[in-house]
């Protein structure tokens, strides 16, 4: 039986707000944590993977503001902050004391951040593409496809959203109509364009970076890691795997070719296959 969003979804109440999730399969526990892209949730990013990941307890997770969670009206801290807070908060309420973790753009980031602050509560980690958790330095800094998406998010238009979406992805064909409405559908929802706009705000205010960005402090992760990079990534550039997979004790690097910034959709069951393997133990 195929797995849906509507027939997976729960919510559970973390600070005063809703904290959706969609809780699938059995076995061990690992959180799975979206990147930033207009009109994203948990489902759009691992819909299609949860149900092929035996042994795995997928809990897919919105992040504050996305989807159908919550957010605080104003952010007075940074939303790496704010979104790590929210996946203790959930894993808490689920009680869950240790679980992997899975992050994808953003959601790497996110994940770096609880692993850090919450070592205790994290088993193993596996990242997408997380921009932040490393230095690229041969590209351009804002990236192609972090300009597209900041173009969007002035001016919220079909037109740029497809410009966005061809940056994420080295096999153009992946860009269906049905994909491009979807996404488009989501990205203009009431509210959509605030929270984005609102999240990375707070990333670019120095009240709220802190002292050492997270690049330089990824050494001080134990756990064992593995990190998947599209070699053909536009928006976060493949060699920002390098300084992690450098200062992380415990980090594998892998590099898929022919592949952008969604391998769990372009290399999908080598994305499946990685994480059985790393968590499955």
């Amino acid at each position: 039986m195929t797995s849906t969003a509507d027939g997976t979804r729960k919510v559970v109440q973390v600070g005063g707000h809703d904290v959706a999730y969609h809780d699938v399969g059995d076995g061990v526990p690992v959180v799975f944590l979206h990147g930033s892209g207009p009109g994203v949730t948990g489902w759009a990013n691992f819909g299609n993977n949860v149900d092929h990941l035996p042994g795995i307890r997928s809990i897919v997770v919105d992040q504050p503001g996305f989807g159908a969670s919550g957010r605080d009206e104003v952010y007075e801290d940074n939303y790496l902050n704010i979104s790590a807070n929210a996946v203790v908060g959930l894993m808490d309420a689920l009680g869950l004391e240790q679980a992997g973790i899975v992050g994808n753009s953003m959601g790497g980031d996110v994940a770096v951040t609880v692993t850090l602050d919450h070592p205790e509560r994290i088993s193993r980690m596996l990242l997408n593409g997380p921009g932040g958790t490393g230095v690229p330095v041969l590209g351009p800094s804002p990236s192609e496809g972090i300009a597209r998406l900041m173009d969007f998010y002035l001016d919220p238009t079909r037109e740029r959203i497809v410009a966005w979406l061809k940056t994420m992805v080295f096999d153009q064909r992946i860009l269906t109509e049905e994909l491009i409405e979807s996404r488009f559908a989501a990205a203009t929802s009431p509210g959509a364009v605030k929270n984005l706009q609102d999240a990375y705000a707070t990333f670019y205010n120095p009240a709220l970076t802190g002292d050492v960005p997270l690049w330089g402090r990824v050494h001080n992760i134990r756990q064992p890691t593995i990190i998947c990079w599209g070699r053909d990534d536009r928006v976060a550039p493949v060699e920002g795997g390098l300084l992690p997979a450098r200062r992380m004790p415990k980090c594998d690097l892998r590099i898929y070719s022919r592949c952008g910034h969604w391998v769990q959709v372009e290399r999908k069951k080598d994305f499946e296959r990685a994480c059985v393997e790393h968590f499955v133990v």
